[in-house]
């Protein structure tokens, strides 16, 4: 199942756009400041997993920043594979019952959300 998110969870005193900036190093070795991400807007969710409930608050972000592919570090603890896929292709596979992606309603509905948004602009 493909996942186009880098995650984690937001350390003590750390804002959320610095978790977005630690976790994109820490998992493909990208360097990001600040002024490279988006909010595009955050959800709650709840996940149970034999008897545990785990309560989250989920922000969602985008990167724009141009990469060399061949210069990623991966944590291979966190990212087994990587592989570029099109803005329009990752559309489709919303569209298509988030057909072979994870199925993470929110951050999709965002991802489409801001790209109807910047298409505008």
């Amino acid at each position: 199942m493909w996942d186009i998110t880098a995650g984690g969870h937001v350390l003590a005193g750390e804002f959320g756009y610095e978790a977005v900036i630690r976790e994109i190093k820490e998992e493909l070795g990208i360097e990001l400041d600040k002024n490279e991400i988006t909010f595009l807007g955050s959800a709650i969710s709840k996940q149970e997993k034999s008897g545990i409930i785990n309560n989250h608050f989920n922000e969602y972000y985008i990167a724009k920043k141009d990469i060399d592919e061949t210069k990623l570090k991966i944590q291979e603890e966190e990212v087994s594979e990587i592989k570029w896929i099109s803005k329009e292709e990752i559309i489709k596979k919303i569209r298509n019952n988030y057909n072979g992606i994870t199925n993470k309603e929110g951050c999709w509905e965002y991802l489409i959300r801001y790209y109807e948004w910047s298409e505008t602009r």
